[in-house]
């Protein structure tokens, strides 16, 4: 009895800190700045190295994400070298401040990405990524810059949404753009 209440407790320790994922990803090893977002579980995001990865302040990163700090070929290189067969292979990833990094992204080994930095959704990061770079594809290429993103921004794409719940920006976008809503 007093084993299942314990475990219950257990649980609810758990899940309290699993509702706070920077907290969480703290708790996992992971070194991460100020004002940061993540919208996914860490112990998925940042994978079976948490402590090899470095986050800097205000980094949003969004659901699917994924944070690899080891070299998966090492099986195959094991079997070719039996010299290798008690090693791995680890790299360190690093990210800096005000960075967005988009869903279904994968950070590989090793990767430094710099501060004002946009990285679109299903991105694999296979190199360094300079400051103020907006990057994109399989493996992931600098398209633009965070500047020209910014400029290009047009005023009747904007709304002010950003506080509501999704009921409310549903009913606003509706009676704002109610084109969008036509079928």
């Amino acid at each position: 009895m007093f084993k299942k209440a314990l475990h219950r407790l257990q649980g609810f320790w758990w899940l309290k800190i699993k509702n706070k994922p920077v907290k969480y990803a703290r708790k996992l090893g992971v070194t991460i700045g100020e004002g940061c977002q993540i919208l996914d579980d860490p112990a998925k995001i940042f994978g079976s190295e948490p402590w090899l990865v470095t986050v800097g302040n205000q980094v949003d990163i969004t659901g699917g994400a994924k944070f690899v700090c080891h070299e998966g070929g090492m099986w195959c290189a094991r079997r070719l070298k039996p010299e290798l067969k008690e090693y791995d292979l680890f790299r360190p990833i690093r990210v800096g401040d005000n960075v967005l990094i988009g869903m279904r992204s994968i950070i590989m080994p090793g990767v430094t990405i710099g501060s004002n930095v946009i990285i679109a959704a299903c991105s694999v990061i296979t190199k360094d990524v300079p400051d103020g770079a907006v990057v994109a594809g399989i493996p992931a290429k600098q398209i633009s810059t965070v500047e020209k993103f910014v400029e290009n921004i047009k005023p009747e794409d904007l709304f002010l949404t950003k506080k509501m719940t999704q009921e409310q920006k549903w009913q606003y976008l509706k009676k704002e753009r109610p084109e969008w809503f036509k079928k």
